[in-house]
């Protein structure tokens, strides 16, 4: 498990970060991570509350 993967699901970091992070570590990691991350945060997004603001 990565850095982003950790602070996420700890919900130190929000769906924004994790892409902000994401998109800065995204050379570093193997392509089949990148994809369960992109999965993990888009699955995030979808259930996301609409009135909730993402500005954690």
């Amino acid at each position: 498990m990565c850095l982003i993967c950790i602070e996420f699901e700890k919900q130190r970091m929000s769906t924004g970060e994790a892409r902000r992070a994401l998109g800065e570590m995204i050379g570093d990691m193997e392509p089949d991570h990148v994809q369960e991350v992109e999965e993990m945060l888009a699955d995030a997004e979808e259930d996301k509350d609409p009135d909730d603001s993402d500005n954690a």
